[in-house]
Parts: structure tokens; sequence; C-alpha cells
């Protein structure tokens, strides 16, 4: 059965074992943070040593291997817990269907945890259907651009700190979507801080480094408002300072901002003028002024311009008829393009 995160995290949390966990997806974060919990709160302490088994995918031929430790009775314990990592290194179908005897009669004693990351099982197969049917089935999906800055806001929130809408674009603008690395950052913010501590551009610059003045979300701004002179200064800080801003970073924030433009000209002209509706339908207050703030220098038509330009960028960041420029030289041709 499909469970969603935070689903599992509470029956975890409350006690509630399932006799299987097929964990899956391209979002290795989530996978994690649900196996972390599982070896905390399964076996009480002293009890791995004979009741806990870790074993890779790449180490065994197939799910015989794990069948077998599956079957075993916990000593001195209540359950025994049989973890499988790198579950993808078994690739094939036959490795898989022999499965299905042990899906139809889990013993109730073991918690099987099956780590399957950055890639999924062919749902074609039955044996994958029969998986998710008869199984807790988690699939980890990449978190979107435009839920990033969210979830960072969420994240911070919940270590008990203050931090507004613009502050959390920022962290996540800056730092990319890579969700184990933004937790790190933020973990910073809480072996410095005290509870209630109030998130803002100074905090940010002197514990996770991202510049007040020259950073991705700058660029950002000072494209939307078309000044040039601005644009230029943070892409020269960048060139200087590689790790402020790469062109991939830089194209991220774009698309959002110009995809979220060519949204707003297609709402009617009355949902334009409604602050609330775009609030909602933007991804908050500094989306929707960003967004209506570029509107001043940018027709549909311009957007539609500016996300064509970004899509040929990404690919000649890539070596995709780059002509050996560098990445300044790159970023600056794009933004003068955008803006002219």
């Amino acid at each position: 059965m499909n469970l969603s995160f935070q689903q599992i995290i509470k029956d975890l949390n409350e006690k509630k074992f399932s006799p299987i966990y097929f964990l899956t997806g391209e979002e290795p974060f989530f996978i994690d943070e649900i196996e972390k919990i599982i070896l905390s709160s399964v076996l009480q302490p002293g009890e791995a040593d004979f009741n806990q088994s870790i074993v890779y995918g790449k180490d065994i031929s197939g799910m015989g291997d794990i069948i077998s430790l599956c079957n075993q009775y916990p000593v001195f314990s209540e359950r025994r817990l049989v973890i499988l990592r790198e579950a993808q290194a078994l690739s094939r179908k036959d490795q898989w269907e022999i499965f299905e005897s042990y899906l139809n009669r889990p013993l109730s004693s073991t918690v099987l945890v099956i780590l399957f990351k950055h890639k999924k099982l062919d749902k074609r197969w039955d044996i994958t259907k029969k998986i998710m049917a008869d199984s807790v089935f988690f699939e980890s999906a990449k978190i979107k651009d435009e839920q990033l800055a969210p979830w960072v806001k969420s994240q911070i929130e919940s270590m008990g700190f203050v931090i507004n809408g613009q502050h959390s674009s920022t962290i996540a603008d800056n730092i990319g979507n890579n969700l184990q690395i933004v937790i790190n950052e933020l973990e910073k913010l809480n072996a410095v801080l005290p509870i209630g501590a109030v998130i803002d551009a100074d905090i940010i610059e002197k514990y996770i480094g991202v510049s007040k003045e020259y950073n991705v979300t700058e660029l950002s701004k000072a494209i939307q408002n078309r000044d040039i002179a601005k644009a230029v200064q943070i892409i020269d800080y960048f060139s200087k300072n590689p790790k402020s801003g790469s062109i991939q970073l830089v194209i991220s924030v774009l698309y959002i901002l110009f995809s979220k433009l060519w949204l707003f000209y297609h709402f009617s002209l009355d949902e334009r003028r409604n602050d609330t509706f775009l609030r909602t339908a933007l991804g908050g207050y500094y989306a929707a002024n960003d967004v209506k703030s570029a509107s001043r220098y940018y027709s549909l038509q311009k957007s539609e311009q500016a996300i064509a330009l970004l899509t040929e960028y990404d690919g000649r960041s890539k070596g995709i008829q780059n002509k050996n420029m560098k990445e300044r030289e790159l970023m600056l041709e794009l933004v003068y393009r955008i803006m002219n």
C-alpha cells in the first residue's frame, strides 16, 4: 500500500511497524530519514548484535538470500530487523520473482526494509504490482523547485526559528535542491542560535555563507527589474567566488521566475489584480510580488522567449554547442539576451 512520508513517520513514532517496507525513488533524503527512524526504533538498545542484518544488493544473487534472513526468528528480542540497501543492484526480473512467496506469508516478527534508490522497479512486472500492494510502499519523488522554499521554511520553523518567505527563498535559491546539503546548512543554524531566533539576511550570510548583496536571488531581482549594472556586478562576483552561484543554479531560479510570469499572463485580468489569488497561485507573497514586478518589463512574448533562452543555455552549459565559452561569458550573454 502506498503511504506518504508523514504517515510512515507517524506510524513509526507510534511503534506501529509493518512486516515489509519498500522505499524507492529519485530523492534519497526522505528514504534515508525513514531508515534512520527504523534503525532507532524497531530494536531496543543491545538487541542489534543478534537481531539486525544489513545487506547490500551487489553482494547477493537475488531475493532468496533476503528471504533466508527474514525467516530467522529473533534472539531474546520481540523483533528482527533486516535491511537491504542498494536494492537497485538487483535489476533482473528473475531476481525479484522469488520474493512473491515471502510477500504472501511474511514472518510477523521480522521487519524487512528494502531501499531501492535513484531508480524504480519496472511497474509492468507482476512482482512490482505485488510489492506495491503487499508492503508499505513509498516512492520518494524529487522535490519541485517551486516547493523548495516552502520546504526550507517549514524545516527552519520545525527547529524553533522564525523566518519569512523572502529569506527562505534566498536559502533555497542559493543552495539548490539537494535536500541533504540544505539540511546540513540548516544544522549550522541549529548549532549556534537560540530557539526563537529570527533568521534574516545577516544570519544567512554569517552562518550559511550566502552574501546579502551578491547571490542568485539578488540576480533574479536585478533581471526582473532590468537592472543590467547590478546583474553584471553579481555575475562578476560569481566568477570570483564560484561557489556563490553556478550557471545551473541561475538557470533554475530564472526558470521559476519566468514560468510563473508566463502563468500570470494566462490568468484573467481580474485574477491578476487579485492579490490573494496571486499569492495562492504563485506560491506566496514574495513570489507574487516578484512576478508582478517582472511584468512591468517582460510581456507574455518576452517571458516565452526567456524560457526558450534558459532551455538553450542549459544545454550550452552542459557542452552542447558551447564554443568553449567560460561560465561567466555564458551567464552574461544569457542575461543580456533575456533583458534585451
